[in-house]
């Protein structure tokens, strides 16, 4: 069965009388316009537009088809509507270079396309997470702690190459030193020849004469790593930092990844913080509140300071101490630490207590 007619001129956006070089020209255009890493945010359409743009200039592009897709509007299956286990992107891909030639896929890829291919072994390597636990107060003042984690490193033996030094290469036994597979698809229209990467030798046409005794061919070794690690004042937790390079060693003398440190703080009893700012509750006498005091008041960082607290104070009166709450890890600029002020009310006084309140009630003409 025919498949759907489509307007192949529509789509590279060219009259029916355009000429070979006219299509081309539109197409090349027009792949650059849609290629989907262009396109990030609406991948899967721009995926299925890119590949529509190479199924209209595969028929134009042909004399045969093109007859027959004006005569008809139609030119049955073609190799476009054949699905494989890979995405259509993939699908377009595999058969790209081997459709329309060299030129063509340096549109894309230029002269990085080959060494890109000839590079698939060479990987970066894994990056590694672990967590930390530190106390409030050295969130705030910062501290520089011991860690121990196992991560893969370049193998001495072998310098990461995971070739038994004195071995070398020898040509792919698959590909013959090509580094692809070319696979033959015969249709009503002729023989279609498309190529795919080598999985002997990832497409760089050569494989190891002997892996590396030490490290199986991997090109890395397995080892404890202890260091230190500097947890800047100001760090709140949930943070993660970053160490450039102190994750896994990379594949085939590829770079290493990177190591997480996920930091942990500990609550802290007294003190809540929010942003750069801590808040924490403190406990007065009802005669303080009444006739004011002197009190002392506990600083996160360690140490403490001395805070006024002025006659007639409120339950829940919030005293602010500039500049003693947590610095910013990227500033350095210390927020305030707020000081809530909670009246204490004795459950009981004494006889000579209560006759002085007494008192005092009179003074006021309080009823009692």
């Amino acid at each position: 069965m025919p498949r759907q007619s489509k307007d192949y001129y529509a789509i590279l956006g060219v009259p029916r009388d355009a000429s070979q070089e006219d299509i081309k020209k539109a197409y090349k255009k027009l792949i650059k316009q849609w290629h989907p890493d262009l396109h990030p945010e609406n991948k899967k359409e721009a995926e299925e537009k890119f590949k529509e743009i190479q199924e209209a200039y595969e028929v134009l592009s042909d004399p045969q088809k093109k007859a027959m897709y004006d005569r008809f509007g139609y030119v049955g299956e073609t190799e476009f509507a054949q699905q494989s286990s890979g995405s259509p992107f993939e699908d377009v891909f595999r058969d790209f270079e081997s459709f329309f030639g060299r030129d063509v896929f340096d549109i894309f890829f230029g002269e990085r396309g080959t060494e890109e291919r000839q590079q698939t072994r060479r990987r970066s390597g894994e990056d590694i997470s672990i967590t930390v636990e530190i106390d409030f107060t050295e969130s705030l003042v910062g501290k520089q702690i011991p860690v121990e984690y196992d991560r893969y490193e370049k193998c001495d033996h072998c310098d990461g190459q995971g070739i038994e030094p004195g071995s070398g290469y020898q040509t792919c036994p698959r590909c013959h030193g090509t580094g692809v597979i070319r696979e033959e698809r015969r249709s009503v229209f002729g023989v279609f020849v498309s190529t795919k990467t080598c999985g002997t030798c990832g497409g760089t046409g050569k494989v190891v004469k002997e892996k590396c005794h030490v490290c199986g061919g991997t090109g890395r070794v397995k080892k404890r790593i202890r260091t230190t690690v500097n947890i800047p004042a100001g760090i709140s937790d949930g943070t993660r930092l970053r160490i450039d390079g102190a994750g896994n060693a990379g594949y085939g003398g590829g770079p290493y990844g990177d190591l997480y440190i996920v930091v942990h703080v500990k609550p802290d009893k007294r003190f809540r913080r929010q942003d750069d700012d801590i808040y924490v509750d403190v406990s007065i006498d009802y005669i303080q509140a009444i006739l004011g005091a002197t009190i002392k008041i506990d600083l996160p960082t360690g140490g403490s300071t001395m805070l006024r607290i002025p006659p007639g104070t409120q339950p829940g009166s919030i005293f602010r101490l500039k500049g003693e709450g947590a610095p910013s890890v990227r500033t350095g600029k210390r927020g305030d630490l707020y000081v809530t002020v909670n009246v204490k009310i004795p459950d009981s006084v004494s006889s000579e207590e209560a006759r002085l309140l007494k008192e005092l009630a009179k003074i006021r003409g309080t009823n009692i």
